[in-house]
């Protein structure tokens, strides 16, 4: 256990043998995907994946496996205030499908971070990634000047729903669009009668995913196979850690405002 782990982390259970595993992706029958997902197990692009120890901004730490019990589920305040506040927003559901706009809006997102930038949205998605490792959805979220602002990415199991991966304009930060579209995918699992949503992982140190902690029913995966309750955590504000280094270039820039100006999305 790091000296700098979080409280709520302390006295967890947790499987001390180090577990690091790889599958290639593949399409899964939707109650193999739900038991993947109940045995510690994530996904990107072309890989399956599940590892309980890792190491962010320079220390070793713990992966915790989050779920939320989707059962007598609650809105917090806050939440239900993130809904009311983007109500404005249109919302596209559709197969996952990256298109060029998408491209650009993750280079926007990326470039937010200056520790572990991911380099590509294909580094997370394939061209096979609305049907593997089961059904891939994706929301679009639009602004009403019908300019994408943010999407995010899951998978839909038997009985769960598996958060995958969301970007979103960093301009636009006050709208708290990763929390407002991981509210709306957790509507959509209860809309259709879901048990779980996994929101994917956090680390037992302080770190950018800590806003998974902030919801209530929350589980953790011990990587004995077994899940337990844990507290709601609220989380501090990380804007200050998401730092930019390089800016785009006006060119750059260019380009980007003219696929964001004309998305493919008309009435």
């Amino acid at each position: 256990m790091s000296p700098k782990s979080l409280p709520i982390f302390n006295n967890i259970s947790f499987n001390p043998t180090n577990i690091e595993e790889y599958l290639p992706m593949q399409a899964l029958h939707t109650m193999v995907f739900d038991h993947f997902c109940e045995d510690g197990w994530t996904y990107w692009a072309d890989l399956l994946f599940r590892r309980n120890y890792w190491e962010w901004r320079g220390q070793p730490c713990r992966v915790i496996l989050l779920r939320i019990r989707l059962k007598d589920f609650q809105f917090s305040k806050s939440q239900r205030k993130c809904l009311r506040r983007n109500e404005d927003l249109l919302l596209f559901k559709h197969p996952i499908r990256i298109l060029p706009v998408h491209e650009w809006l993750f280079e926007r997102h990326a470039r937010r971070f200056s520790h572990n930038r991911p380099m590509s949205i294909y580094g997370f998605f394939s061209a096979f990634s609305s049907i593997m490792p089961c059904y891939g959805v994706q929301f679009d979220v639009l602004n009403p000047q019908r300019q994408l602002v943010a999407s995010s990415f899951f998978h839909i199991g038997k009985k769960s729903v598996a958060g995958n991966y969301c970007i979103h304009e960093p301009d636009e930060w006050k709208r708290g669009l990763g929390t407002y579209t991981m509210l709306k995918e957790i509507e959509f699992a209860i809309e259709q009668g879901r048990e779980y949503y996994y929101p994917g992982f956090v680390y037992d140190v302080p770190s950018e995913f800590d806003y998974k902690l902030n919801f209530n029913n929350l589980e953790y995966f011990d990587w004995w196979g077994n899940w337990y309750p844990i507290d709601r955590m609220p989380v501090r504000d990380w804007r200050v850690e998401y730092e930019i280094d390089e800016q785009l270039t006006a060119e750059e820039i260019a380009e980007y405002e003219a696929q964001k100006n004309n998305p493919p999305y008309q009435e």
